[in-house]
């Protein structure tokens, strides 16, 4: 049997919600990449795990999509299944908040805000979903998932679905054991937050709000795409290596912040990560240090062709 034909019956066992040669280019902050040879949108964590099942019943290659802020997608798009997680229920009993992985990040932090509990402040106004937050250990302002994360239900290869602890993620910064590989799927996250007092929790809030404002540039861009080496920060070094707003073709250095790469309209994944290689060679040459990405790379992109 085909691949084709295994697509075909994927797409039929999917039902009429499936597109086909989906553009990730519209699922993705940066606006760039190609399609999907399968896409799906699952509002709930129960349609995610169906998708799954079903995607590995027929032998085809799947992942799951978030927020798309921390990715780069190739012009040639990803083969198979891509499910975007769109299931975002939020529950809170008292200092617990419990999400799905698809709930926006942002929006978990101003209702943990509204509602007087800490922990969750530093998140004011970061793009992305919950999942992703998780994957990744998000963090900023000395904050982050792992020092919060009480519990996940993560969705294991055998298709059991299984609550981990903590410390079964083995964070690092900016890591996860998830982020390492292995088929996981984080389905909920459960959240140990701190009774505070709501107003000074909101004033810090807006003051991280309005730092990320001035800061952090608006339009297309896939986020931080280097990790801080140690006792640096990307951006600085980029910045000091005379990068701020260099471009290639469509893909250009934010003149806010270094470590921002952007889309300013017709880039491709191809100009992203030919930026992405001279920023990184340039800070080599001049300061030593290799930057390592803290952006994920999606499908058979130029990045095939030597280690990322």
């Amino acid at each position: 049997m085909t691949v084709s034909s295994d697509l075909n019956m994927l797409a039929e066992a999917l039902g009429p919600r499936v597109r086909r040669d989906e553009p990730l280019a519209s699922h993705t902050c940066l606006r760039v990449g190609g399609p999907a040879d399968l896409l799906i949108v699952c509002e709930s964590a129960g349609e995610v795990v169906g998708a799954v099942e079903l995607a590995q019943r027929h032998g085809i290659d799947w992942r799951v999509l978030g927020g798309g802020c921390n990715v780069l997608v190739a012009d040639s798009g990803v083969r198979g299944l891509v499910i975007v997680n769109r299931a975002a229920r939020v529950e809170f009993d008292g200092p617990v908040a419990r999400a799905e992985t698809g709930a926006l990040l942002a929006a978990l932090a101003g209702e943990a805000v509204r509602r007087g509990l800490a922990g969750l402040e530093w998140a004011a106004g970061l793009p992305g979903t919950v999942g992703g937050a998780v994957v990744g250990n998000a963090g900023a302002f000395e904050g982050d998932i792992a020092a919060i994360l009480h519990s996940a239900t993560v969705l294991e290869p055998s298709g059991e679905a299984v609550a981990r602890s903590n410390e079964w993620f083995e964070f690092e910064y900016r890591l996860s054991r998830i982020k390492r590989g292995g088929g996981y799927v984080v389905l909920a996250a459960t959240f140990e937050l701190e009774p505070q007092d709501s107003e000074s929790l909101a004033a810090r809030a807006d003051e991280i709000l309005e730092w990320r404002r001035t800061r952090h540039p608006a339009g297309a861009t896939v986020g931080s795409t280097f990790k801080n080496p140690p006792d640096s920060h990307a951006g600085y070094l980029i910045e000091q290596a005379g990068l701020r707003g260099y471009r290639v073709g469509g893909a250009q250095i934010s003149e806010l912040h270094g470590n921002f790469f952007m889309n300013t309209g017709g880039a491709t994944a191809a100009d992203v990560w030919a930026l992405i290689q001279h920023a990184r060679a340039t800070v080599g040459q001049q300061f030593g240090m290799q930057l390592e990405l803290e952006i994920e790379l999606l499908g058979e992109g130029p990045w095939r062709q030597k280690s990322a």
